[in-house]
């Protein structure tokens, strides 16, 4: 599977998502009591797996497992206020801007530009 960097961070995207969705069915399936859930927690827990290890061919580990937790774990608290009626304190809203902070920064500025963008006709090694 050929991918460019920008389709790796679609991949990384979806891995996101399926393990969000995964998070909210466990949360749903009241302790693998509920088939219908999980099910639903088995294949998207696999599917975020396999994207995200596919997402890892082209996306620094160091990058893309902090984007993935800090999001997944933003989304969760998100979802748990929306959709389980759970809150958050100030301090708890207070660790999710930092994380948003954490990995905008990380993103941007957490590691070397590639070295196949820095020399022309390089082989990026």
């Amino acid at each position: 599977m050929h991918l460019t960097k920008k389709s790796a961070y679609g991949l990384l995207a979806v891995s996101i998502a399926c393990e969000l969705v995964g998070t909210g069915c466990l949360e749903a399936c009241a302790g693998f009591t509920k088939p219908g859930f999980t099910a639903i927690v088995i294949v998207a827990y696999g599917i975020c797996y396999w994207c995200f290890s596919k997402a890892l061919k082209h996306i620094n580990l160091s990058i893309s497992y902090a984007t993935w937790t800090a999001v997944g774990t933003i989304g969760a608290s998100l979802m748990g206020i929306v959709f389980f009626h759970q809150h958050l304190s100030p301090a708890g809203w207070c660790a999710v801007i930092a994380m948003v902070t954490g990995v905008f920064l990380l993103n941007v500025y957490g590691t070397p530009k590639d070295r196949a963008s820095e020399t022309k006709g390089g082989d990026g090694v």
